[in-house]
C-alpha cells in the first residue's frame, strides 16, 4: 500500500505539472464541445442537441484521457530510464499500472466535472440518474487505458506512441458517433459503429446522464465495456510483466 501511495503521488504531481496533459485533458475537449454545440445549434434550430453533444464529448474525453494515460506515461518512463530504475525496487508491475490508472481516473473525474458544468451552461439537462453515468465513464476509461498500455508495449518511442494513439482514438471517436450523430454518417460507418467501444460508451452514458436512448442498449454497453476492460486488462498486465 505504501508503494502504491508513493507512486500515485509521484505520477499525480507529474500530471498536474505537465502542460501537454492539461491541454489534451481540458482545453481540447472544452474546445470540441464549444465548436460542436455552437455549430449544430445553428444547423438544427429549436432542437435541444446540447445535451446529446455534451454526453458525446464527455465520453470521448474519457477515452482520450484513458488511451494517453496508459500509453504516453509508460513510454516516457521507458524512454527516460525510469522503468529501469523502478526495477531496482520491490514493486510489481501491477502496482505501477494500477497507480497510473488511478491517477488517470482522478484526472478523468476533474475533466468530467468541467465538461458537465460547461454543458449545463450551454443547455444540457441532467436526469436524476446522472451519477450512474460514472460507471460507463470509468469502464470506458479503463478499457482505453489498458489499450494504451498495450500500445506502449509495442511502440518504444514517446512520439510513436502519441501518433499511434491518435490514429486509433480519433477514427474511433468519429465512427462511434462522438463527433457527429451516427445516423448522419455513411451507411458503412453506421454498420460498424455498434462494434466500437466509444459507441457503447455513448449509449450507456447518454441514457444515464441525459435520458437519451434505452436501458437495454445502456446495459448492453456496460456489458461490452466490462468484457473489453477485463480482456485488455489481462493482456496488458501479463504482457507488461513479460516485457
Amino acid at each position: 500500500m505504501n508503494s502504491f501511495k508513493t507512486l500515485f503521488k509521484l505520477m499525480f504531481h507529474y500530471d498536474i505539472r505537465d502542460w501537454s496533459t492539461l491541454v489534451f485533458t481540458f482545453l481540447f475537449p472544452i474546445a470540441l464541445l464549444l465548436v460542436l454545440v455552437l455549430s449544430f445549434k445553428s444547423y438544427v434550430p429549436g432542437v435541444d442537441i446540447a445535451s446529446q453533444i455534451s454526453a458525446n464529448v464527455i465520453a470521448f474525453g474519457a477515452a482520450y484521457v484513458g488511451i494517453f494515460a496508459g500509453a504516453s506515461h509508460l513510454a516516457l518512463w521507458r524512454e527516460n530510464g525510469m522503468l529501469q530504475t523502478v526495477r531496482n525496487f520491490p514493486l510489481s508491475w501491477n502496482v505501477i499500472i494500477l497507480s497510473q490508472a488511478v491517477v488517470g481516473i482522478v484526472v478523468l473525474l476533474a475533466q468530467a466535472v468541467v465538461l458537465v458544468v460547461l454543458g449545463m451552461i450551454m443547455g444540457m439537462v441532467l436526469k436524476p440518474t446522472f451519477l450512474s453515468g460514472l460507471l460507463p465513464l470509468v469502464l470506458g476509461y479503463l478499457l482505453f487505458f489498458f489499450l494504451g498500455v498495450i500500445i506502449a508495449m509495442i511502440i518504444y518511442s514517446i512520439a510513436g506512441v502519441s501518433i499511434l494513439a491518435n490514429i486509433i482514438i480519433l477514427p474511433l471517436g468519429f465512427i462511434g458517433g462522438a463527433m457527429m450523430p451516427v445516423n448522419m454518417l455513411p451507411s458503412w460507418v453506421q454498420t460498424i459503429a455498434p462494434y466500437t467501444p466509444l459507441y457503447h460508451m455513448r449509449e450507456a452514458l447518454s441514457m444515464m446522464l441525459i435520458g437519451s436512448g434505452t436501458w437495454p442498449h445502456a446495459w448492453l454497453g456496460i456489458l461490452y465495456l466490462t468484457v473489453g476492460c477485463i480482456t485488455l486488462g489481462l493482456v496488458s498486465i501479463y504482457g507488461f510483466r513479460w516485457k
